[in-house]
């Protein structure tokens, strides 16, 4: 690894933490601007320096950093959100492969194909996040019992429309910046 894709990653890590700082504050799943930032490290960084930002991120908050929406530290894990922030991981790393796929086929990287790969990243954002929300409000805190329709509408219905614009907004930026050639994979 270079100094060049630590700095890259470290910078994609700290836009993560500002992204949490930028919220709307919706009852137990917070509406923030990090999945658009972690989206853009897979699209702009690729997968696997895409999905390190994403879990330096993830680090920097267990080892008690306040970079999450609700501080920091291993308590963390036990926060109904948690599993969003394990899927941005799987975001970036997803995003980013769907590009270098594409390219390794030899076809252009399109603002569609962008905006695909984006918002197959935000689907693992979801997948990770629904479970563990599940998981946290009907096992871990008790007397919470949440149905699944009620897990859906909290942490998929009432912040999925906002996502797909980020992906937008993703889909864009990366687009533009790879006519650029800054972060070429």
């Amino acid at each position: 690894m270079t100094v060049k894709d630590m700095a890259q990653i470290s910078i994609f890590a700290v836009l993560t933490a500002a992204g949490a700082r930028l919220m709307v504050p919706v009852p137990i799943v917070p509406f923030t601007m990090q999945t658009l930032i972690c989206m853009l490290s897979g699209l702009v960084l690729g997968s696997r320096r895409g999905a390190a930002s994403q879990a330096l991120y993830m680090f920097m908050g267990l080892a008690g950093i306040p970079v999450f929406t609700g501080g920091g530290g291993l308590g963390a894990v036990f926060s109904p959100s948690f599993g969003y922030i394990v899927g941005f991981i799987a975001c970036a790393w997803i995003s980013g492969r769907l590009l270098e796929i594409r390219r390794k086929s030899g076809l252009g990287v399109s603002k569609g194909y962008c905006l695909t790969a984006a918002l197959c990243g935000a689907v693992a954002v979801y997948a990770a996040g629904l479970v563990h929300l599940y998981l946290i409000m009907n096992f871990w805190m008790p007397g919470n019992g949440m149905s699944l329709f009620k897990v859906l509408s909290i942490g998929f219905l009432s912040t999925a429309g906002g996502d797909v614009i980020k992906a937008f907004i993703a889909a864009a930026i990366a687009w533009r910046l790879e006519r650029t050639g800054i972060f070429a994979n």
